[in-house]
């Protein structure tokens, strides 16, 4: 059985997202081709930083053609990101980002250079859903470009959401209705259907 973990909310504005460690299945149209995990650490108990990883490996007829993983940390306090930094290795081309509280901006140092972006900006971060429902402005988490989207809420019977994503993104996530990240879909550079499953 799981070791028990601390519920922690990260409260922005109205909105609350449970904090919870999470691992997904991610699959290729059903099939298995990687893992996503998410963990969390709150050193002091002031600041929240949440930990992702991402590992993928396409395989064809026993031959890994395609390899992506992704490196991501983004740290919180007082309602505000403190600083965030993201490791992407897509087929051997590293993209790197880091982002930092200065002043009244987010400054973000990505491959397009050095970018001024709002103080409450945040980077699109799927668990936590309360940046997506508080209207923050957000950027990308891998080349910290600021994002252009359009968003369309869909209410479940258990009292959950799914939020789509349209624009500079094109993806959906669902969640429970304390506001725990449940899945995402969206689709690969080939066409193909790419769904996080728990795990």
């Amino acid at each position: 059985m799981p070791a028990p973990f601390a519920l922690h909310l990260v409260t922005f504005g109205a909105h609350a997202a449970p904090a919870v460690p999470r691992r997904f299945r991610i699959l290729r149209e059903g099939t298995p081709i990687g893992t996503h995990q998410l963990t969390f650490t709150e050193p002091g108990g002031a600041t929240l930083t949440a930990q992702s990883e991402v590992e993928i490996a396409v395989r064809l007829a026993g031959i890994t053609v395609f390899r992506f993983s992704h490196r991501f940390q983004e740290s919180w306090s007082e309602r505000r990101l403190r600083s965030a930094n993201s490791r992407q290795d897509r087929n051997g081309r590293i993209t790197e980002m880091t982002a930092r509280a200065e002043g009244n901006a987010i400054i973000v140092q990505g491959p397009d250079g050095t970018v001024r972006l709002p103080p409450e900006a945040a980077p699109l971060s799927w668990w936590d859903v309360a940046r997506i429902e508080s209207g923050r402005p957000l950027f990308a988490n891998d080349t910290g470009r600021a994002l252009r989207l359009s968003w369309t809420r869909t209410s479940q019977p258990d009292g959950g959401r799914r939020w789509r994503a349209a624009g500079d993104t094109e993806a959906e996530g669902s969640w429970s209705a304390d506001g725990l990240w449940l899945g995402w879909t969206t689709k690969g550079d080939d066409g193909s259907t790419v769904t996080y499953v728990p795990a």
